[in-house]
């Protein structure tokens, strides 16, 4: 029985040379990317990496030895090889993947949207005046669906205008016209799909965060928890002023309302007893009775006070996280 013969294929050595390097890339680097690169300019793509440089470092190679590299490499960063499809590259870098995600985002550019694409989000034209002159370009832009007309020497638009919504696919005419005036609805740039530090792989949905809204939350957190820690009489560096206050302020009240000769309340606690004499006094001879005492004007705005100090502290400490 004659044997069987099999024939292996040769894999060249640049090949296995350029998979080697990325190997040992790889396992040197805190956090390793998978971009997409699809629809950017040669031109635009180098202005990218030179504005990344000293933060970012890109790799574009074949995706066949990118994959053979993230599979030869630690068991955990294997699925990274997962995300590789269509027009990819492998990106290192020494931030956390949030971070990198946030300022890969930062170095998209707005570009012209093409013919038969779809709209990333509702493409509006404003109304008012343009930088056209009267001529041709109000009957193409009144071809494209827009309402323009002459006014003053001036092409103006009458009203705003959606010309795509979210989603939907844009015209010939529209893509041109949009062009013309400049209005680019896409953000190009390199798109993070997936990154890998310590173990971990992130996607790209898990990687956004919404740097403002989050500083809020922690503000008002940091606002209620000091309210309350002044409650309930929890006392730190922070708390033990507005504390003294608000026992301050209490003191004085009960002083007042129980008539405690203390030194430096006797003027007060004198003016009290006075309005609630002639609020005798005038009940007794049938008069109406004065609205409130001497002393319960003072006692409110030294309540007030009190507030005041402690939505100023609140607010300062707020602040720090601001």
């Amino acid at each position: 029985m004659a044997g069987v013969t099999r024939h292996t294929a040769h894999v060249p050595d640049w090949k296995v040379k350029d998979v080697e390097e990325l190997v040992e890339k790889i396992s040197k680097s805190r956090v390793v990317g998978v971009v997409g690169v699809r629809e950017i300019p040669a031109s635009n793509l180098q202005q990218m990496r030179g504005n990344l440089r000293g933060n970012v470092e890109i790799r574009m190679v074949r995706n066949t030895i990118a994959r053979r590299a993230l599979e030869a490499s630690a068991p955990d960063i294997k699925k990274l090889a997962d995300f590789i499809e269509d027009q990819t590259a492998l990106i290192f870098c020494d931030d956390n993947p949030f971070k990198l995600n946030s300022l890969l985002e930062k170095g998209k550019q707005p570009m012209p949207i093409k013919a038969g694409a779809r709209a990333p989000k509702d493409i509006v034209v404003e109304a008012g005046e343009t930088s056209f002159s009267p001529g041709p370009m109000v009957g193409k832009l009144q071809a494209a669906g827009i309402p323009a007309a002459i006014k003053g020497g001036k092409v103006v638009i009458n009203q705003k205008i959606t010309l795509a919504k979210e989603g939907e696919v844009v015209s010939a005419k529209t893509a041109d016209i949009l062009k013309t005036m400049e209005i680019f609805p896409r953000n190009v740039g390199l798109e993070l799909r997936a990154a890998y530090e310590s173990g971990l792989i992130f996607k790209s949905k898990d990687l956004f965060i919404d740097v403002e809204s989050q500083i809020s939350e922690l503000c008002t957190a940091s606002a209620k928890a000091f309210s309350f820690a002044v409650e309930i009489g929890y006392a730190t560096p922070e708390t033990v002023g507005p504390m003294l206050q608000k026992a301050q302020t209490k003191a004085r009240g009960l002083v007042l309302d129980a008539g405690i000769p203390v030194p430096g309340m006797m003027e007060l606690i004198i003016a009290k007893a006075a309005a609630n004499a002639r609020a005798l006094s005038g009940l007794a001879s049938g008069e109406p009775a004065p609205v409130a005492a001497a002393a319960a004007p003072v006692a409110a705005e030294e309540e007030k006070e009190e507030k005041k100090d402690e939505g100023d502290t609140a607010a300062g400490l707020g602040a720090l996280f601001g």
